[in-house]
């Protein structure tokens, strides 16, 4: 069976998760054990969404020790999700593809889910603030043009924008991030976008438009153009694989609209998985996650506490 690591976190990671913790009862005693959630999206062999499943399909581990899953339902709505997109000179050709993807994003995910709007085209600036009005939206949607002699800030705007979650304490975070491989200034690097992210508890959704980096590169120099393309490399291959997200690669904008979304159909099918542990002083370093169907495969994101 096809086993995928759901939101493990190593090392000092699991340090900044606060799981939700509820007591837990067993015939009518008080148990030591507390309840956790994770969010969790599985896919069949086609990358398709599953649904239907119940606690027993579910195997739950922390630091290799099972634990029991109590109750599977579906997530629902409630999701606060901030949108990045790319405005530097790298996109200027791709506009009309970008606002037509993110459109479709938007009229599949609004409903529900408080959806803002960031540009990182230059320092990153907000469009539309978090909101579940769909014309609203759509009309931050004006302002996703690529800039003339700018470069991408993505990974000031990702770090920025998992400050926002965990400063509002967002119960359900979710950055998607659209972008290309045009140069990148960012100010923070890869380590601080992953130490934000983790405090957040922000599930991280990555799309990458190849091909449409060399309209961006003017200007930079060879040291620090291939040391800002590993940095952003980096976070957008662990970011998403840390998180319990998931990251795409495109080779034209033209697949803009179907990647995000496909994005909207897993965010609108994951799971609610809830789950017994012992009430224990030091959290568990790593989670994982796995369903034990054949030909499917799992990964989740565990919920910070109320």
């Amino acid at each position: 069976m096809r086993r995928i690591s759901g939101a493990s976190f190593a090392g000092g990671m699991a340090a900044f998760i606060a799981l939700a913790v509820v007591p837990a009862t067993v015939g009518g005693l008080r148990a030591q054990s507390v309840e956790r959630q994770m969010i969790v999206t599985v896919l069949d062999g086609d990358d398709e969404p599953v649904d239907g499943l119940a606690a027993r399909d579910f195997v739950v581990r922390e630091d290799g020790a099972s634990r029991e899953v109590l109750r599977v339902e579906p997530a629902g709505g409630g999701r606060q999700i901030a949108v990045l997109v790319d405005t530097s000179q790298a996109a200027a050709r791709a506009t009309r593809d970008f606002r037509a993807g993110l459109e479709a994003f938007f009229e599949a995910m609004h409903d529900g889910n408080e959806i803002s709007l960031i540009s990182f085209g230059g320092p990153p600036r907000i469009l539309v603030g978090s909101t579940t009005s769909l014309a609203r939206l759509r009309d931050g949607l004006g302002g996703v043009f690529g800039f003339a002699q700018s470069a991408a800030y993505l990974l000031d705007a990702m770090a920025q924008a998992a400050e926002g979650f965990a400063r509002r304490e967002s119960p359900r975070p979710v950055l998607v991030a659209l972008t290309t491989e045009g140069v990148d200034y960012s100010n923070v690097r890869s380590r601080r976008v992953f130490e934000r992210v983790r405090e957040s508890g922000a599930a991280v959704y990555t799309l990458l438009v190849a091909g449409r980096g060399s309209a961006g590169r003017a200007d930079f120099a060879d040291a620090g153009r291939q040391r800002a393309e590993m940095e952003r490399n980096l976070v957008l291959e662990r970011g998403p694989r840390d998180s319990g997200g998931r990251s795409e690669i495109v080779l034209t904008s033209l697949g803009v609209e179907h990647a995000l979304l496909e994005f909207a159909t897993e965010l609108r099918n994951q799971h609610l998985v809830t789950y017994a542990r012992p009430d224990a002083l030091i959290p568990p370093e790593r989670i994982e996650v796995e369903v034990n169907r054949a030909g499917l495969s799992a990964r989740g994101t565990p919920l910070k506490a109320d």
